[in-house]
């Protein structure tokens, strides 16, 4: 049992830095000591870009971008019963429903079940949490209603888990689970700029809120090569500048309320437990000087997308 425990506690421990880093790259928040002991978010970070392979996914005739909020986004961020919205998308074959189950599958595996098939409690989740921690009370109540939503998998045979893990992992490793955004970041890995940034204005024009929540890794990316490159100014902030996406995605009316799925996520893996997704993304930050540009930042993405004028994010 005590190997279990220990084996549990390492896998958990490298998926919260993983995800972490997803939602908030390039250090731009405050250190939490105690995230390290979380875990919670889209275990779609632990898929790199750079190993995925080419995408097949043409993304200006894929049906799911064209109402990709009102029929993948919003009910995934809603949804009480995640396995209910991974057995609809796992077999689909539109690459962004199956990332859709794909980030289903991964908010529960392996935080609530491990790889093979126990089940995990939200007491040896939160057993490592400071008892005077911020925000302890509601990170475990955040648990709860995550245990909750994946509980619907607990009762799967154990190799039926097995197979399912292994199903998803290659499915992650094949590239067949891509994000709109993830189209664009591997087309940018591979040297294809051109391709990348049609896909970026494709998205951007569709003006669909959770696809364009999926491009703040590709604006990361891209932005940083361009920094590299003294294509921009080093003032340029890439890391604002994606996190504003998101942002702008919330108002452009991707689910991001206290009770959305990536708001649970965001305080079970840093402590961020108060308000909406947009409003624990400020809170995060670690001054107000990093707040007020990321308000300009989100400000100045929504216009683009308004306006149709791109250039002006620096892509």
């Amino acid at each position: 049992m005590n190997a279990i425990k220990a084996s549990f506690a390492i896998s958990l421990l490298a998926v919260s830095l993983a995800a972490i880093y997803l939602l908030f790259p390039s250090g731009a928040l405050k250190e939490n000591p105690s995230s390290q002991a979380t875990t919670g978010l889209s275990a779609s970070a632990s898929v790199s870009v750079s190993t995925l392979a080419s995408p097949t996914i043409d993304i200006q005739h894929s049906e799911a971008i064209k109402s990709a909020t009102k029929l993948l986004g919003n009910p995934l961020e809603r949804s009480s019963n995640l396995r209910a919205i991974y057995y609809q998308f796992k077999d689909s074959q539109d690459p962004i429903e199956r990332h859709t189950a794909y980030r289903a599958w991964s908010a529960c595996f392996p935080t609530f079940i491990a790889a093979a098939g126990q089940s995990v409690t939200v007491e040896e989740l939160t057993s490592s949490l400071p008892v005077n921690s911020p925000n302890r009370a509601a990170r475990i109540e955040a648990y709860r209603n995550l245990q909750g939503r994946c509980k619907a998998y607990s009762d799967m045979p154990r190799e039926e888990t097995l197979r399912l893990t292994a199903e998803q992992q290659e499915a992650a490793n094949s590239g067949r689970i891509l994000s709109p955004g993830d189209t664009a970041a591997k087309q940018l890995t591979d040297g294809n700029q051109e391709a990348a940034l049609k896909i970026v204005y494709n998205i951007l024009a569709s003006k669909d809120a959770f696809a364009i929540n999926s491009l703040k890794d590709f604006v990361q990316q891209y932005l940083v090569l361009q920094v590299d490159a003294q294509m921009l100014t080093s003032s340029e902030r890439p890391d604002l500048r994606a996190m504003a996406f998101s942002l702008a995605a919330c108002e452009l009316g991707l689910e991001c309320g206290p009770g959305s799925l990536s708001a649970l996520q965001l305080c079970t893996s840093i402590a961020q437990c108060s308000g909406t997704v947009g409003e624990r993304y400020l809170q995060a930050l670690p001054n107000q000087a990093d707040r007020e540009r990321l308000h300009a930042e989100t400000r100045r993405v929504l216009d683009a997308i308004h306006s149709g004028d791109f250039k002006r994010l620096g892509l």
